[in-house]
């Protein structure tokens, strides 16, 4: 009769699929491109989940904007002559 080992305690998750690194990837790394550490990691609830997803594409969506107005900006004042030239 061979010997049984009991399961022992469940091995801790990696690094990145805890949850203050699933956000520091999330929101201040990655952006969207974490999306499967954040729905791959066992921490998160499935309504935070979907909450966190939606609160991170919107904040991408607000970057992106505020990037395009920051060109326009700039091309503008450069019309107007009064950027320099690096």
């Amino acid at each position: 009769m061979g010997v049984m080992f009991s399961p022992g305690p469940p091995a801790p998750p990696k690094w990145y699929y805890r949850p203050v690194w699933v956000l520091i990837l999330l929101f201040l790394v990655l952006g969207p491109l974490a999306l499967p550490y954040l729905w791959r990691s066992p921490s998160f609830s499935r309504r935070l989940k979907v909450v966190l997803t939606v609160l991170a594409l919107a904040y991408t969506g607000l970057f992106i904007d505020e990037a395009i107005r920051l060109c326009r900006a700039m091309s503008e004042m450069d019309v107007l002559g009064t950027v320099t030239d690096f």
